[in-house]
């Protein structure tokens, strides 16, 4: 987008403001964007100055068209010359493909050349020459489309829906390491979306719609955060795991299978050429039937700290596996998983957690990395073991370090249809307090705020929802608490943070009364402030 600059200094006076703009649009799902009259959007040159190449015209209809795709738009048409109406005939009143409608546009010129979007992954691009009647300058590119393959006039300002569904947790399994090959080979470029299968791996079955798991990053030459989701995204509107370099990260997510029994990761850094290496562990699946569990959600309750002898008694050392119980109060004992958040604290060493069923002192997933001197918490959706207990290892490199380890329990899931059903959504932002979106300006230390959650693509009769929670621009070190009750003074951290680092937690939390939630940052005085940014990535309902 090119504006001039200042008044009355020429054409040449041109500011570019470009995509990043396009991204805060905040469009509705699956908007399709049509464009008028703007030669560049569909290949063209200006007035006059004659034929692009066909390499010139495609890379001006994928520039183009980039910025409103990462706006959320999944469609965008470029008509030179001819008039809209009938593309906004045909969205109201047919059912067939976005390709069908701009194939039967009056205008079409049968020349049709079709790529791989270059910018956008996943997305098909589409010029239509008028190579039987040039304009008088030789310009032929006047029509454009670049789509989502397969989106219909039905899909416009709609989200993909998915059926209720039940839980089956599982011993987590790493079925996602650029590392060594698993999965995918090779380290992830920065804006550069890519695809693997999770169905039929790591005890997945083929009619599973979502997945819990853990998304860890390593190796990153560049700050920035990654995105997990069920389409390929080049530029993500929405982030699940935010990181500076040099720190392996890693950060738990329920999220929606896309077509295939798919998930797409995008590593999104500010420098081109950058890369990363993405771990993905999964720790169970949804299936919309009755053969799982369903769930139930609790206000946070603390049921281990090694601090002060509730759990566990003593630091953890590191690879000693140690077991602690978890049914027989807040959590029944028919329960099979919970849900909850874990934390590190007083580590004398780096290195990582690991929770799950089995007791492990050498495990084969994490679940929370970490270096030295930085408190620090990852969501969890994990499988109770023999007797309803979980069982935690404390992983440095070496024999000898302690750790202090601390977790929260946030609901849990039960046999048989008493509890609640998951439905997955496609990620989307429901708060971003930068962009006064859900609430407006940043949060104060120890002052609650509320927003409202149902309403919207989250239904009124949700108990709880599913989504990543992420702290930017803090003046003060401190966590931020997240539950169905205002707290100004929160007895449990949801995400915990130092000064300076954007950093991102996933969470399964109950909703208030009226379908809210409430969020509290807690600093050390009275006085800092921070933006909270959070993502939706599905509820659950009776």
């Amino acid at each position: 987008m090119g504006l001039n600059a200042t008044a009355g200094n020429g054409d040449s006076n041109v500011k570019y403001y470009g995509a990043s703009y396009m991204a805060q649009l905040g469009l509705a799902t699956n908007a399709i964007v049509l464009l008028n009259h703007l030669c560049y959007a569909s290949g063209d040159s200006e007035w006059g100055t004659g034929k692009p190449t066909l390499a010139v015209a495609q890379t001006r209809v994928d520039g183009y068209a980039s910025g409103f795709l990462s706006g959320n738009a999944r469609a965008v048409i470029a008509e030179g010359m001819g008039s809209l109406s009938p593309y906004i005939d045909a969205l109201f009143s047919t059912h067939q493909t976005i390709d069908q409608m701009w194939k039967t546009y009056p205008g079409f010129h049968n020349h049709v050349t079709s790529w791989g979007s270059t910018y956008n992954a996943g997305y098909t691009s589409q010029i239509d020459p008028n190579l039987d009647n040039p304009a008088p300058d030789g310009d032929v590119y006047y029509r454009s489309l670049v789509s989502l393959p397969g989106l219909t006039t039905d899909d416009i300002g709609r989200a993909k829906t998915y059926d209720p569904a039940t839980y089956v947790p599982l011993t987590p399994a790493r079925i996602l390491d650029t590392r060594d090959g698993t999965g995918l080979s090779g380290a992830f470029t920065s804006r550069a979306a890519r695809t693997f299968q999770v169905t039929g791996r790591g005890g997945v079955p083929a009619n599973a719609i979502a997945v819990t798991g853990n998304l860890t990053v390593t190796g990153q030459t560049s700050r920035g955060y990654l995105y997990v989701g069920p389409e390929p995204m080049n530029n993500p509107t929405t982030s699940t795991l935010n990181f500076p370099v040099g720190d392996d990260r890693a950060n738990a997510v329920t999220v929606a299978l896309g077509g295939g029994g798919t998930l797409s990761v995008t590593y999104a850094s500010p420098n081109n050429g950058t890369t990363a290496h993405a771990i993905f562990d999964v720790t169970g699946y949804f299936t919309p039937d009755t053969s799982g569990a369903t769930y139930v959600p609790i206000t946070p309750a603390r049921l281990l700290d090694s601090r002060s002898g509730t759990g566990l008694s003593g630091a953890f050392s590191s690879h000693v596996a140690r077991t602690f119980g978890v049914t027989g109060g807040v959590v029944p004992a028919q329960a099979t998983a919970v849900t909850g958040n874990l934390t590190v604290t007083g580590q004398t060493s780096a290195g990582f957690l690991y929770v799950g069923p089995i007791p492990m002192n050498n495990p084969t997933s994490s679940t929370l990395n970490f270096p030295l001197g930085d408190d620090r918490a990852s969501a969890v959706t994990v499988a109770l073991g023999a007797g309803g207990t979980l069982s935690v290892t404390y992983a440095a490199s070496t024999l000898g370090p302690t750790a202090q380890v601390i977790f929260d329990v946030t609901g849990y899931f039960t046999p048989g249809t008493s509890g609640a059903k998951y439905v997955p959504l496609t990620p989307a932002r429901l708060v971003d307090t930068r962009f006064n979106t859900g609430l407006s300006g940043p949060c104060s230390s120890h002052v609650a705020r509320t927003w409202q959650v149902t309403g919207g693509i989250v239904p009124s009769n949700a108990t709880a929802v599913t989504g990543n929670l992420t702290v930017t621009g803090q003046t003060s070190l401190g966590f931020l608490y997240m539950g169905p009750v205002a707290m100004n003074d929160p007895t449990s951290s949801t995400l915990n943070f130092p000064l300076g680092d954007d950093r991102a937690n996933a969470v399964t939390v109950a909703l208030g009364t009226g379908g809210t939630l409430s969020v509290t940052y807690a600093a050390p005085t009275l006085g800092p402030t921070a933006h909270v940014i959070f993502d939706a990535t599905g509820y659950f309902v009776p």
